[in-house]
């Protein structure tokens, strides 16, 4: 089952997490990642948002993703957002 976007949208998840979603959805359909956000990851990433702002937010949506996919989904969500976000991080630990 796919994730529908423009439910997340409609529930007013901002923009920029829901087109990162996507580009990497379509990446995952091509066989370049392995993991996609979901619904969930989209509904976690506002709950962030709304409370420690959108680079955390980001972040942590860096950091959920499989470390073999990390690196371009940080790619992603640079050219989403218009910035590099670092992966939220507990201590050492991502």
């Amino acid at each position: 089952m796919s994730t529908d976007y423009d439910l997340a949208t409609q529930l007013k998840i901002d923009t920029r997490a829901v087109s990162v979603a996507r580009n990497l959805s379509t990446r995952q359909a091509g066989g370049e990642v392995r993991w996609a956000p979901q619904l969930r990851e989209l509904l976690a990433f506002q709950k962030i948002a709304d409370v420690l702002g959108t680079d955390a937010a980001a972040g942590n949506l860096i950091g959920t993703a499989p470390e073999e996919d990390r690196d371009i989904v940080a790619t992603v969500v640079k050219t989403a957002f218009g910035k590099t976000v670092a992966p939220l991080a507990l201590g050492a630990r991502i």
